[in-house]
Formats: structure tokens, sequence, C-alpha cells
């Protein structure tokens, strides 16, 4: 199809080489992509933004980049229809997005997010050394509530119940930079740049907005820290399965998104070790690495 031919029918013409890099494994029901950072997903535009010619010029073109995303994914994949995004991830945070391959599909990750049987685990780099941690693990249980376009922790008969569960991994050796995982129980909007920023009180590195003060000159000094770049990586998420042969037919598939370049060169310049997993991403089954294909439900991984 010609870029024109497109552009009657309504729709972008596939840009493959664009978007099929970011696909880390497709099976039969799903699509999990490696989100970069900059990506707008649908259904999260426009909730901060005000009614300028401007700002619904952003929109527009920020929802043609999904769509051409969309497209693209339903080009490659043979399918009938776009595949459709079951849930959302901030335009700054990178890594693993679920596309359903059908409305079915759709329904089944639907359900099991509603019912919060679906895992999801982050992996961040705060501003703070050891020193500010209290411990090594945590939870964070700190309804939320929003605030003139932010969200704050809160009380009132608006605030929604948020839980976070956290672990100290590492911490740098030379500068006030560390690094957590992060479990998602809720989804709250900005839940856990919130609980980071203002009951941990170590904020992501890069959250200019929840957290305003400058960086430390012991950061600056180590490494540069890009504008508009939150480093919140949506590292792992974890959803049900089923075989149809064989004694036990349910299974748990794990999906790891490797960590982009500017997230692993800051751990490298600040001396933070990272996981191989977390660098080269992968599969897991019931918890077990395993091979980049799964005959059952006709999985492989591209990542």
């Amino acid at each position: 199809m010609t870029a024109s031919a497109a552009s009657r029918l309504g729709r972008a013409a596939p840009q493959s080489k664009s978007w099929l890099r970011h696909v880390l494994y497709h099976d039969r029901k799903l699509i999990a992509l490696n989100k970069p950072s900059g990506l707008v997903c649908q259904g999260t535009l426009g909730q901060s933004l005000e009614n300028s010619p401007q700002d619904h010029a952003y929109v527009s073109e920020q929802d043609n980049r999904f769509n051409t995303l969309l497209d693209d994914m339903q080009h490659r994949f043979n399918l009938a229809q776009r595949p459709s995004s079951v849930h959302r991830l901030d335009k700054s945070t990178t890594g693993v997005l679920l596309l359903a391959k059908s409305p079915a599909s759709a329904r089944d990750l639907s359900t099991q997010l509603a019912k919060r049987t679906v895992d999801k685990t982050y992996l961040a780099l705060v501003r703070g050394g050891a020193q500010s941690f209290e411990g090594s693990s945590g939870e964070i249980r700190n309804a939320l509530q929003a605030d003139e376009g932010r969200m704050s922790i809160g009380d009132s008969c608006s605030a929604r119940f948020a839980a976070t569960d956290w672990e100290l991994l590492a911490s740098s050796p030379i500068c006030p930079i560390s690094l957590v995982r992060l479990r998602l129980h809720t989804g709250v909007k900005h839940q856990l740049r919130v609980h980071l920023a203002h009951v941990l009180h170590t904020p992501i590195l890069g959250d200019t907005t929840y957290s305003r003060s400058p960086l430390a000159p012991a950061i600056t000094k180590v490494t540069p820290v890009p504008q508009d770049r939150v480093f919140l990586h949506a590292s792992r998420i974890a959803v049900s399965k089923y075989r149809k042969q064989g004694k036990q037919k349910h299974f748990r598939l794990d999906i790891a998104a490797p960590l982009p370049h500017d997230f692993v060169a800051i751990c490298e310049k600040a001396k933070i070790p990272l996981g191989k997993l977390d660098i080269a991403g992968g599969l897991l089954v019931d918890g077990e690495p395993t091979d980049q294909t799964i005959e059952d439900i006709g999985g492989k991984w591209l990542g």
C-alpha cells in the first residue's frame, strides 16, 4: 500500500523499521512491546492539556504516532483489526506494554488486570543513597488524590487507595543515586512517582513534576541527566496462560523488558550493578527462565 493510498483510507502506512524493533514477544493472543520513552499511549492524552489549538495539535500528533504503531502491528502480524492496548504507561516511562491481538484476548487481559492477578514490576533510579532508606524493603499504603492536575497524598473522599512494595537493590558508591525494585499492586495515576517522592523522600531521577529541587552536584559531576526523562522502567509483567495439553494447563508467563541504553549508562557511570535479566530481558514460565519459543501457545521471543 502506498502512502497516498493509506492516507485516502484514513490509515497510516506501516513503518515496520520504526516499530517492529520494539516488539519483545508475541503469541496467539498478545504482543509485548518494550515501550520507548516519549511515546504516549492512547487514553492518556489530553488529561492535563488546555483547549488551545497548540494542545489539540499535540494530541493529534501523539494519536497519530500511536495509531501508526498499531497499524504496523496489525500489518506485521496479519491481524484482522488493530491490536488494542489494555493498560497504560506514562509518556516518559519505558518497558513492557501489552497489546491484545483480538477483542477476546483484550477481555481476558482486562479481567486479569481488574482482578489484580497481573504482576507488574518496575525498576527506578532514585535520588538518594543507601542512608536515605530505613531498611532494605518495605510497603507503602498511602491513598492518592488529584490536586490541580497533579497527584498528592491525601485522605479526601476522592482519594484512591494505592499500594506499592519497594526493595533497595543497590546504591552508588560515588554519588547519591540508588536502584529500587517496585511492585505495583494498584494502578493509580503517578502512583510510583508520588510514593517515592513524598513517602520515601527519594524522588525518581529526572522527575521534575514531583521534585523541583535541583540535582545535587554530586550527581551531575558523575553523570548528565537529560531533561523530560523520568528513569522509571516497567521491567516485568506476568500474566496467566493456559496450555491445551498436559496435566498442568495453567502457568504464569513472565515477560522481562531490557533496560534502555540511557538507564544502563547512568548505572555504569554511577557504578550501580545490574542483573543479567534486567539488561538482556527474557521469558520466564512459572518463575523459571525458558527458551525463546513456547510452542503450546505459539509464543516467540523477539527481543
